[in-house]
């Protein structure tokens, strides 16, 4: 949570600073989404831990003026996710990875580990390579394609690569272990967004309608995500 808060922050004074300083001639912005990740549900014994789920997403983007109440947006850049899986459980893309001779329970590729010591922290980070679009309307009317807005549009990504991250106490250690993998994870992602808010500094809802596994768990589950957060732009 304060590394979220220090990001928003840091974020906050160097658009405030850039806006004094003579600005380089352009054609776009940098746009920077800060945020927190929530799955719809969370597979057999997961645990949801929406305060520690965050989101960054950083991309370049385009803007073009469609009339003096209307603009359309476009862009290209990381989505960077990392989502809490609470201290009980936690994923592996390996069958044969267990604590303390549980049997997992497994999909082809991945499976949960439960965990009878509790994770300190217990992650799962993905990155992927997004296209954001979206159209705006500006109530107050713009020739530049900013100040009061709401707008909505479509984003699709695809995956770059994926690690999980856990810390846990085995016999008095502190062991921290790092594991890449595809932990059955979808090779693309793609939803909807909604924005509203004023000039560089606005807030944003997102909504990935794609499953987050290839496959459903032995449960049936199979969550979407959801984002929300602030976005810094213009630098």
């Amino acid at each position: 949570m304060k590394y979220l808060f220090g990001a928003f922050l840091s974020l906050t004074l160097l658009f405030s600073n850039a806006q004094e300083l003579k600005r380089p001639d352009i054609p776009g912005d940098l746009m920077v989404d800060v945020g927190f990740n929530v799955w719809s549900s969370m597979p057999g014994p997961l645990e949801k831990n929406t305060w520690a789920s965050k989101s960054i997403g950083i991309y370049y983007t385009k803007r073009k003026v469609l009339a003096n109440n209307f603009s359309f947006g476009y862009g290209i850049g990381l989505g960077l996710e990392k989502m809490s899986l609470g201290d009980s459980a936690t994923l592996s893309s390996k069958y044969t990875f267990t604590f303390s001779g549980n049997t997992p329970d497994s999909l082809t590729s991945v499976a949960i580990i439960p965990n009878s010591q509790n994770f300190k922290k217990n992650k799962l980070a993905t990155t992927y390579l997004d296209i954001p679009i979206e159209f705006r309307y500006h109530p107050l009317g713009t020739d530049e394609g900013e100040g009061l807005f709401i707008g909505a549009g479509g984003i699709i990504g695809v995956r770059l690569n994926a690690h999980s991250k856990w810390k846990y106490d085995n016999q008095g250690e502190n062991v921290t272990q790092k594991i890449e993998g595809k932990f059955n994870l979808n090779s693309f992602r793609y939803g909807y967004q909604v924005r509203a808010g004023f000039k560089g500094i606005h807030i944003f809802y997102k909504r990935y309608v794609s499953d987050v596994f290839k496959d459903s768990f032995t449960d049936g589950s199979n969550p979407v995500m959801t984002t929300v957060g602030i976005n810094v732009t213009g630098f």
